[in-house]
């Protein structure tokens, strides 16, 4: 409860409907979110949709890039474990090599 505490409380116009929510995000970033979900609500105009079409298709839009993130997210984990694992390994190369050189005369 605590966390939500933190949010202030703040009007937002969202496909022209006026909202009260509560955000802890700074301005520059919430007004960067709301002119993107402003473009893309506009740019399904040309459909001559109801509104509330208008926004499950931007709802489907959304959820897409978010998933594609995702997916890239995991891609870059993984790629960043096996460059994880490639460094251990040459480490322990040169570690094997830096005890040999200690037999040499």
């Amino acid at each position: 409860m605590a966390e939500f505490e933190t949010h202030r409380p703040i009007s937002v116009t969202v496909a022209k409907e006026r909202l009260q929510i509560r955000t802890d995000l700074p301005d520059a970033d919430l007004k960067e979110i709301l002119n993107y979900i402003d473009e893309r609500y506009e740019s399904y105009g040309k459909y001559n949709l109801e509104t509330s079409k208008r926004m499950a298709l931007l709802a489907l839009e959304m959820g897409q890039q978010l998933f594609e993130l995702k997916k890239r997210l995991h891609q870059a984990k993984v790629f960043k474990e096996q460059m994880d694992q490639g460094l251990k390994d040459i480490t322990s190369l040169l570690d094997e090599g830096i005890d040999h050189s200690k037999d040499w005369p």
